[in-house]
């Protein structure tokens, strides 16, 4: 039903631009970011700046996506509350608040539960927006419970989806493998080798969550045959 809903809000939102109109987010985006002590100053400050570039370069200034920010370590803490991007002000705002973001206050280990509860927190409880919650980190947890558990521990993916939240997604930094945590339908994980390349692997994980994903190169020379394809069978038949 709340995909259903979701999907009339979908329109009734293009509907309202079309028309000129304001229109409510209908996707709240909550970002988890790993600020642990496995990861140093100059990891940290390409971590920010990646979330700063990307954000810049893949979210919309319609109106239609609303985002908080949540720091974990230890514990997590909401460090921006829930805010529509109703601008390219909005998104500067936004991208600049990454860039003076400090690491400091959440101690050493990785609670990635605590991230998960916590962003759960900042959605409102809208069946026709859509909750999405993004967690990037450079490993697995070391505090808290496995966030791969069941729906009755508190913070795990599964407790989140059962909880207010749609899909909870994965991003791995430097990690052997993809996070296994991701829940909800639809949902994904993703893995980048170091924080060089974060910025690149964030830019494709907010298109997706969007819903601005494009076809890979390969499918798209695909799709160039087929209609090249047609327009010779056209030919063919006009002649």
């Amino acid at each position: 039903m709340k995909k259903l809903l979701l999907g009339t809000a979908l329109g009734a939102t293009l509907a309202c631009g079309a028309a000129g109109m304001a229109s409510a987010a209908v996707i709240e985006l909550a970002l988890a970011v790993d600020a642990s002590g496995s990861i140093n100053a100059s990891e940290w400050q390409l971590q920010m700046q990646g979330y700063a570039n990307a954000i810049t370069a893949a979210l919309p200034t319609d109106g239609t996506v609303a985002v908080s920010v949540i720091r974990f370590a230890n514990t997590a803490t909401v460090v921006r509350g829930m805010t529509e991007i109703n601008s390219a002000a909005d998104l500067a705002d936004l991208a600049g608040f990454f860039t003076t973001l400090n690491q400091f206050g959440d101690g050493n280990l990785t609670c990635i539960t605590c991230a998960i509860e916590a962003a759960n927190s900042t959605f409102d409880s809208d069946p026709l927006t859509k909750a999405v919650i993004d967690v990037s980190t450079d490993g697995v947890y070391t505090e808290g419970f496995n966030p791969n558990s069941a729906a009755d521990v508190v913070g795990s993916a599964e407790w989140a989806v059962a909880n207010n939240t749609d899909v909870v997604n994965a991003l791995g930094i430097g990690t052997a493998s993809p996070p296994d945590f991701a829940h909800g339908e639809g949902s994904f994980s993703m893995l980048t080798p170091d924080f060089e390349q974060f910025e690149a692997a964030l830019i494709a994980k907010l298109r997706r969550e969007t819903g601005q994903e494009v076809p890979e190169p390969a499918a798209l020379g695909m799709f160039g045959a087929m209609l090249a394809g047609l327009g010779l069978i056209a030919r063919r038949r006009r002649a």
